[in-house]
């Protein structure tokens, strides 16, 4: 593929924020969040396609890319408030709200608290309260585990962000992110090598990694938390899942349709913990069937 993209843009929300936009039918907005660890840069391989269906804002979450933390909560809670204050400063009347993993938290929590603010929801692969028989990877229940260790936590970040090239780094980190790592462009790939060699010297980002990370732990450990959460939400909500997600099993978004039959799901075979990258044709078709069902 050949990636077009346009240009960096920042606007002050607390702290500068950079964001990426494409322009689409002026009568909806698309606000796309990434997760954890991730960037804008999560969401080019489809944002051009959503385009067609409204404008289109992609940005670094603050602590997170070309966002620096400048003194901003990187905690769910924080980035929920700094959300808000971007819809309020790019945005007009409700927005479609998607998130990958974390930035799926982000949003429901958003859309949770501020209901009026959001005509709808595009969850992938977000981050949902354990269910039984749903744990994670044993690497990725490790890590995160360590997170939680104050100086273990913070070590061990600061290995692996230094122990090999930005370029393997972005290849291991697909290893376990998608299920077939090879279709993943290689142009994509050095647009993420390019950004951790430009940020890896950035004292903060592992600062806004492990209290990002640190609050994801307390929330998925609490079922009475995700519960008022998913309960608060009254937009249409489409659930798009791997099935080979190591990071969050397919069973805890299983547990959420269950729970919320109105909540359109979408589990895909054989595709891992970033779906709009491994099967970004996917994800777009699944996502335009359900906005001419739900939000028409």
């Amino acid at each position: 593929m050949t990636l077009d993209l346009p240009p960096l843009e920042t606007v002050d929300v607390d702290g500068p924020v950079v964001y990426r936009s494409w322009e689409g039918p002026s009568d909806r907005t698309f606000v796309l969040v990434h997760g954890l660890g991730g960037s804008h840069l999560s969401w080019v391989q489809v944002a051009p396609g959503l385009a067609g269906l409204g404008r289109v804002l992609a940005p670094d979450l603050p602590g997170f890319g070309r966002s620096p933390r400048a003194g901003r909560s990187a905690t769910l809670m924080g980035e929920r408030r700094w959300l808000s204050g971007f819809l309020d400063a790019t945005t007009e009347g409700p927005v479609i709200l998607a998130g990958n993993s974390m930035g799926g938290l982000v949003t429901l929590l958003e859309a949770a608290v501020e209901p009026d603010r959001v005509a709808g929801l595009v969850l992938t692969s977000t981050v949902f309260p354990l269910a039984r028989g749903g744990l994670p990877h044993p690497i990725v229940l490790g890590s995160f585990a360590a997170y939680d260790v104050p100086r273990v936590g913070e070590a061990l970040v600061r290995a692996r962000r230094s122990a090999v090239d930005p370029e393997s780094f972005v290849r291991l980190g697909l290893r376990m992110l998608t299920v077939d790592p090879s279709a993943i462009p290689d142009d994509v790939i050095a647009l993420h090598a390019d950004l951790i060699r430009d940020l890896r010297a950035d004292p903060q980002a592992p600062v806004a990694f492990l209290e990002a990370a640190r609050s994801i732990n307390t929330y998925v450990r609490s079922r009475s938390l995700g519960a008022r959460t998913m309960s608060n939400v009254r937009c249409p909500v489409l659930v798009i899942h791997g099935r080979k997600d190591r990071f969050v099993p397919v069973g805890n978004a299983l547990v959420a349709l269950q729970r919320y039959p109105a909540w359109r799901g979408r589990l895909l075979a054989g595709v891992g913990h970033v779906p709009q990258m491994e099967a970004p044709a996917r994800w777009l078709t699944e996502v335009a069937d359900w906005y001419a069902a739900s939000m028409r």
